[in-house]
C-alpha cells in the first residue's frame, strides 16, 4: 500500500490543489480500504465506491483506491455530504464512512498537518451498510441495451424507462439537463 504521503501526493497531482477535502477524501479512503482488509487497493479489481459529493475528496477517493467511474467501479450518488461506502466485491462487505470533526483549520494553515494529530477514530465515524449492487451497476461490458423510440439513442444497463409498453431514455421521458440549441443560418 502506498503510503499517506504518496496517496496525498498522487491525489493533488490529479486534482490540482491540495485543501480539507482531499486530506479528507485520502484519509476516508485508506482507512474504508483497510477495513475491508484490501492491502492494495489500485491493484483490486473487486471494489466499487459510492461517494455522496462531487467535490474535491471525490477525486481523492478515486485516486487513493482506484476506483473510476470508467470502469464502473465509482458511483456518484449526490447526497452533498462528505461521505463514502467502500464495497469488498468479493466478500460482499461495505463500509460507509464519515467525517465527524467540526474543527478547521484556520486560512492558510496546511491541511495535513492540521489533521495530523487526528487518529481515524476520531476523525470518522464508520459503519459496515448492506449494498445491493444490480448485475447491471457491476464493472463490465454493458450487459443489456435498448434504443430510444423517441430520439434514437442507445441507452445502457437497464437506465430506460418503460411508458405503454415503448423504450425511451431519461432524457426523452423526464426534462434533460440540457436545452438543445438550433442553429438557424
Amino acid at each position: 500500500m502506498r503510503s499517506l504521503d504518496e496517496d496525498l501526493l498522487a491525489a493533488v497531482a490529479y486534482h490540482g490543489h491540495l485543501c480539507m477535502g482531499m486530506v479528507l477524501g485520502v484519509r476516508m479512503a485508506r482507512l474504508g480500504m483497510q477495513v475491508l482488509g484490501i492491502d492494495e487497493p489500485l491493484s483490486f479489481r473487486d471494489s466499487i465506491v459510492y461517494v455522496e459529493m462531487d467535490r474535491c475528496a471525490s477525486d481523492a477517493v478515486s485516486v487513493t483506491t482506484g476506483c473510476t467511474l470508467g470502469r464502473r467501479r465509482l458511483k456518484v450518488v449526490d447526497y452533498g455530504k462528505m461521505a463514502a461506502t467502500f464495497v469488498n466485491l468479493a466478500t460482499n462487505e461495505a463500509i460507509r464512512v464519515t467525517p465527524k470533526i467540526a474543527a478547521y483549520p484556520q486560512p492558510g494553515e496546511d491541511p495535513v498537518v492540521f489533521l495530523q494529530s487526528f487518529k481515524d477514530e476520531d476523525l470518522f465515524l464508520w459503519k459496515k451498510v448492506l449494498i445491493n449492487i444490480p448485475s447491471e451497476d457491476l464493472p463490465g461490458k454493458p450487459l443489456h441495451n435498448i434504443v430510444c423510440e423517441n430520439c434514437g439513442e442507445v441507452v445502457l444497463d437497464r437506465r430506460e424507462v418503460t411508458v405503454d409498453s415503448k423504450s425511451f431514455c431519461k432524457a426523452c421521458v423526464n426534462k434533460p439537463y440540457y436545452q438543445e440549441v438550433t442553429e438557424r443560418g
